[in-house]
């Protein structure tokens, strides 16, 4: 019996190996922006529709206010860095809000330095409520956290300059960054496409700087987003995606159905 099941077993792996590689893709490959503007080696502003708010809603600064790890304030299906948002509400009649982030939003570096410019890969919808009415009105200030890939490899990190209690330990990059356009590059939005649907959401946090240490073995929980980073700096860096890199992309996110 246990010669037979292991027979068996061997069978059936080969099978499905050979189904892998059988099974049509979406596309045979992903060409190269490694030319445009605000992507890979480019300086510039990426090329896209202008991201913009709903009428009495807007971004604000909180330059002293910590990062808060906590898990409900992560959004997005990648995490090479984070970038804080904050929003408000001004509108007192039409109640709660919905803002919606597109996949595709570039967020750009808005710090001194030259660094990644990053991109949502998911759409992201975020709940505002409205300012308090009466003469004790508020403007609370959501603020919330968009996990996102970067579109620059040889770029310093985000994160690299992180001392405080609060933000050593996380790829969070506070204050350096404002929404700019929606990609229309049609490599990148190619990409993004294979992670429609797929339950990529952040559940977890990493710490940067254990990277660097010589005995670093990557967690498989993280070797999927690692693949994404990885794919996104060949569209943005080398020469695109061919076969074999979409095959083996489209089938690391079967397990993410």
């Amino acid at each position: 019996m246990t010669r037979y099941f292991l027979i068996t077993m061997l069978v059936l792996a080969a099978a499905c190996s050979d189904k892998d590689k059988s099974s049509p893709l979406p596309f045979e490959s992903i060409g190269s922006s490694k030319n445009q503007p605000g992507i890979g080696p480019n300086d510039g502003e990426p090329l896209g529709t202008a991201f913009t708010l709903p009428a009495g809603t807007r971004f604000v600064q909180r330059p002293n206010h910590r990062f808060d790890p906590d898990l409900d304030k992560l959004f997005g299906n990648a995490n090479t860095f984070y970038v804080d948002v904050h929003l408000v509400n001004d509108d007192t009649v039409k109640g709660d809000r919905m803002i919606e982030f597109q996949p595709g939003l570039v967020m750009m570096d808005v710090a001194p330095g030259r660094i990644q410019n990053g991109m949502l890969m998911d759409r992201v919808l975020i709940n505002m409520p409205p300012t308090g009415s009466g003469p004790g009105g508020v403007n609370d200030t959501v603020t919330v956290y968009l996990g996102v890939v970067c579109l620059n490899e040889d770029r310093g990190v985000p994160w690299g300059d992180n001392q405080e209690d609060d933000t050593r330990d996380y790829p969070i990059a506070k204050g350096m960054y404002l929404p700019s356009v929606v990609t229309s590059d049609p490599n990148l939005l190619r990409l993004i496409s294979l992670l429609d649907g797929k339950d990529l959401r952040l559940k977890r946090h990493y710490n940067p700087r254990e990277i660097f240490d010589e005995h670093y073995i990557e967690p498989e929980w993280m070797q999927i987003y690692s693949m994404i980073q990885k794919m996104v700096w060949k569209i943005t860096e080398e020469n695109g995606l061919g076969k074999e890199d979409i095959r083996e992309l489209t089938n690391a996110l079967n397990a993410y159905q």
